[in-house]
């Protein structure tokens, strides 16, 4: 009596389970191909970015907007931009200097890593992850990009103010940012050495 009492009870465990375990699998599949829709996008994104010409206007740094320079000057170095906004969540954004830390250590001095952001409160721009804040005299380059609303993305812009490398963050996927990070520093380390 009560092995079959146990096996009935039994039976009605597993029809229970059953079906939430394979919904977990039907969850974790729903995930992955979310991740690779979110993948799909980004990179769609990135390449209707590079390539494209960013808008020349003056920058200034921090609240200092006396001292001004043109962007196409300011350039003229090749220099890893993070561009980020008010909305990006702070552990996105300190993950990524995380990595950015981890290749560059003397990040905070060197002068070819910018930080920019148009919309961060002001009482940080002079101190933003111990860097100035780059402030562009239109608040926007000009891309594609900034007509919604973007995670943390990098850029090189070369002497022609022409996009030669874009990377949007992921926070589901900083394995692809440390890696756009390492091809950076492989290909231009020379100029981010002081």
């Amino acid at each position: 009596m009560k092995i079959k009492y146990l096996n009935k009870l039994l039976i009605i465990f597993s029809i229970i389970i059953f079906p939430t375990c394979n919904q977990k699998s039907k969850d974790q599949i729903n995930h992955e191909e979310h991740e690779n829709q979110v993948k799909i996008i980004i990179e769609k994104t990135e390449a209707e970015n590079v390539n494209l010409n960013v808008t020349n206007q003056f920058v200034s740094f921090g609240t200092d907007t006396m001292i001004k320079i043109e962007l196409k000057n300011f350039v003229q170095t090749p220099r890893l931009i993070l561009y980020f906004s008010s909305n990006t969540c702070s552990p996105c954004i300190e993950h990524t200097i995380e990595l950015i830390e981890k290749l560059f250590p003397d990040y905070k001095r060197d002068e070819k890593i910018v930080f920019m952001s148009q919309d961060y409160p002001t009482r940080y721009r002079n101190n933003c992850y111990g860097k100035k804040l780059l402030i562009l005299e239109y608040l926007k380059l000009g891309l594609p990009l900034e007509k919604s609303i973007q995670p943390p993305f990098f850029l090189i812009i070369n002497d022609k103010l022409k996009i030669t490398h874009i990377h949007i963050v992921n926070k589901n996927d900083f394995g692809r940012t440390e890696e756009f990070l390492n091809k950076v520093y492989d290909r231009f380390h020379q100029y981010f050495i002081d």
